[in-house]
């Protein structure tokens, strides 16, 4: 039956729509509630919602060394190259192209990752609705603007100059700008006094270890500020620089000082400066008072990354290869891992750094560099025996006792050499190579170190040396005269404190080093490096998806006008 429309119905029809209308304007039936608790309207309302998102920037922290292939923040440069065969891991830097792997990485785990995620908390947290303190506003912004300055720092001593993105993206852009160098490090300056300002003290015990206090920003800023100081040739950076490291070094930003006694488990063999590494030591709980920040791994814990700590699979051999003249194998036991030789660290580093204090540096003690390899299969004569090799002809072979030659050949780059103790610890299951042992990121040592930077940048030697020598003396070295005292110097003792923790590459870019010490001491990046391989490309994919806007590529690499 159809229905006839009279004019009264024709009347109440309007008025319907007329008051659907009016209703509309209020509002609409099509406007989204987000009714997942997770979405940030109905997550950011309080502290604890933006806590959340905090949890999440840790993670991605932690992530960047988590990659399942070598450290390549180690490799390919001063410290060490790539034990691998081929030509992969910045073995051959030809091969650093704008497609590679680790450099995609890193481009996303900054944009995608860190920055998306800082920028969500430091934008919403402007929302006037949210029930909180402004004490708490502030502490959240500052350790969500230390991570974002921590990701630019990485960018820009990778990269060069990238493009910033400052606020939280609602809608795809393909307009980016690439931001100068100076501007970079600018910004991320002004994220770190603001939460150099915020941040809390650290606390004797923290209830969380791992988190952010005020001397990671100070920490951090003193590098930012050194490195501003080099970009304008403006010497005052250099005294802020300094300011900045002293209200760590000071006790201004809470209680933390080296390490010179025995801590933790001291019934293990091993001397002070192998006990910051060892296993359920890295943070303050365990009493250690020299490390700033660590990043966290938790066995069977949801969300903690166990066995994620990759140091120990890359950093030490693959000496499950090496054989006894019977030829038997070493086993592989729980006690040292399953290491595979990524990073193979360099003459320059196992033995150059050492002349004048071999036998007395204490970072060079069997308790933290393993120099000594034995054999350890039950079934052979030679259980318990040194390991030892000699070369003929320019190969290497396994020795007999008597030092003469077997014929069976062993691989010194990869298998037998050196292993920095640092990676190792208690292994809770097995775990091909990879560990739960929490990564020091920042420790005062450093700190040290870089106030010293500060003062050879501002031509004040004295000062660098007495800083120097405060690491030196926990050492047992031999204290340096400040005639003695260079940035080459200081490399080589960040080298002596700092590999494996180090992002050597990171500090060598910003110092514009790069390329002049891995080729003089890597003999793969002498083969293999060009200057313009200081900076990594700029991933291809970032280029191509960029359409509005040309994102110029690093010189030298393929697209680089």
């Amino acid at each position: 039956m159809k229905l006839k429309i009279t004019p009264s119905i024709r009347v109440a029809l309007t008025l319907l729509v007329f008051g659907l209308t009016m209703g509309a304007c209020k509002e609409s039936f099509l406007d989204e509630k987000p009714l997942d608790r997770f979405s940030p309207e109905n997550l950011l309302t309080t502290k604890a919602g933006f806590e959340t998102i905090l949890v999440a920037l840790h993670k991605s922290a932690r992530d960047e060394r988590t990659l399942d292939r070598p450290d390549q923040m180690g490799t390919g440069t001063d410290v060490a190259t790539s034990g691998v065969a081929d030509g992969r891991f910045m073995k051959d830097y030809k091969l650093v192209l704008p497609t590679d792997q680790i450099v995609v990485h890193y481009w996303d785990w900054a944009y995608a990752n860190m920055l998306k995620n800082a920028n969500l908390i430091i934008t919403r947290a402007e929302n006037p609705e949210v029930r909180w303190t402004e004490k708490e506003k502030n502490e959240v912004l500052a350790e969500a603007k230390f991570f974002r300055a921590f990701t630019y720092n990485v960018l820009v001593n990778l990269f060069g100059g990238v493009p910033i993105v400052d606020r939280e993206l609602t809608e795809p852009r393909f307009d980016f700008k690439r931001a100068t160098r100076l501007e970079v490090l600018e910004f991320a300056k002004n994220d770190l006094e603001f939460a150099a300002e915020h941040l809390p003290n650290v606390v004797t015990n923290p209830t969380k270890d791992g988190r952010i206090f005020k001397a990671a920003a100070l920490h951090l800023l003193t590098e930012v500020y050194i490195s501003l100081g080099r970009e304008t040739k403006d010497a005052s950076y250099y005294d802020k620089a300094i300011a900045a490291a002293t209200k760590v070094l000071d006790g201004t930003a809470g209680q933390y000082q080296l390490m010179t006694k025995r801590f933790g488990n001291t019934n293990r063999p091993g001397d002070v400066f192998s006990d910051l590494f060892w296993t359920n030591q890295q943070n303050r709980s365990s009493g250690n008072l020299e490390t700033i920040w660590a990043v966290q791994y938790e066995f069977l814990t949801v969300g903690g990354a166990e066995g994620q700590n990759h140091d120990l699979r890359w950093w030490g051999p693959q000496f499950e290869n090496i054989r006894s003249p019977d030829n038997k194998r070493i086993l592989v036991s729980d006690s040292i891992g399953r290491s595979q030789g990524g990073n193979r660290p360099t003459n320059y580093f196992f033995y150059d750094i050492w002349k004048d204090n071999f036998k007395n540096d204490m970072r060079n003690s069997h308790y933290n560099i393993r120099r000594d390899w034995y054999y350890n299969d039950k079934t052979s004569p030679y259980f318990g025996k040194k390991a030892r090799y000699t070369v003929v002809n320019g190969k290497a072979f396994i020795a007999q006792e008597n030092g003469t030659a077997t014929n069976i050949a062993v691989d010194t780059l990869r298998w037998f050499y050196p292993m920095i103790r640092k990676i190792e610890g208690e292994l809770p299951a097995p775990l091909s190579g990879r560990t739960n042992n929490d990564q020091i990121r920042m420790r005062l040592a450093e700190t040290y170190l870089l106030r010293a930077e500060a003062y050879i940048h501002k031509g004040d030697r004295q000062n660098a040396a007495t800083d120097i020598n405060v690491v030196r003396s926990r050492a047992n070295a031999k204290p340096v005269a400040a005639a003695d005292v260079t940035l080459d110097y200081l490399l080589d003792e960040r080298a002596r404190e700092l590999t494996v923790e180090e992002a050597r590459r990171r500090t060598l870019v910003r110092l514009g080093l790069l390329y002049e010490r891995a080729t003089k001491y890597n003999w793969d990046a002498k083969a293999t490096m060009q200057p313009y391989h200081e900076l990594w490309p700029i991933p291809q994919k970032a280029i191509d998806a960029n359409r509005e806007v040309v994102l110029a590529q690093n010189p030298g690499y393929p697209g680089a006008k």
